[in-house]
């Protein structure tokens, strides 16, 4: 196309009002929202959670809506600042990013969502600890006199160990203390139950 017809062109879309729909599209971004200190502090990465996380459950924000170029836009900034704010709200302190869905265009409209997906873990209780200083003074005597055994009993109000906190969410159950995929249906014997709860082969044990 040479210089006149692309001239030519662009008047065509001043007079129809073309370019000013378009203008409004680049321009209409839904806006930001403002992050408390905790939602700041999330953590999200494609790769894989510190050692020791325990996995909460999938997770997933969307930002702007409806169908058409003149609804607010969504952007991967908004979409980030949502997940952040949901996973401050469920406790989640790392976020691995699985899935992005950005604005397209499709057979009936312009799709203005920005979606992003992933698996929420908590990583509270695994910061490294100090190593304790190893004394040099000899141990004590063992006295004599029975010692007698403290109560196992635990003292009321304090979680069994095999309990998750916070709770785990739907679609996921607690074993141990730790939230595990329920895939449903339930897998065949030749399958295991992946963390997205997806049915995938069982890799045969060496």
């Amino acid at each position: 196309m040479n210089a006149h017809a692309v001239s030519k062109w662009l008047l065509g879309l001043v007079g129809s009002g073309s370019l000013a729909l378009c203008l409004a599209a680049c321009l209409n971004n839904a806006s930001v929202p403002p992050l408390s200190p905790t939602a700041q502090g999330v953590r999200i990465d494609s790769g894989d959670p510190p050692p020791g996380a325990r996995l909460v459950g999938p997770i997933s924000a969307t930002h702007g809506n409806g169908c058409g170029i003149t609804n607010p836009r969504g952007t991967e900034e908004g979409a980030t600042a949502l997940l952040r704010a949901e996973a401050a709200r469920r406790q989640i302190t790392f976020v691995k990013l699985i899935k992005t869905k950005k604005p397209y265009s499709g057979h009936d409209c312009f799709h203005q969502e920005f979606t992003l997906e992933g698996l929420g873990y908590s990583t509270d209780g695994i910061k490294t600890t100090a190593t304790p200083a190893v004394s040099s003074a000899p141990p004590a005597p063992i006295a004599s006199t029975p010692v007698v055994a403290a109560s196992a009993t635990a003292p009321v109000g304090a979680a069994a160990p095999s309990e998750c906190a916070p709770p785990c969410s739907p679609g996921y159950a607690c074993h141990t203390g730790v939230c595990e995929a329920e895939c449903n249906p339930v897998c065949s014997p030749e399958q295991t139950c992946r963390a997205d709860r997806v049915c995938v082969p069982r890799v045969p044990t060496p």
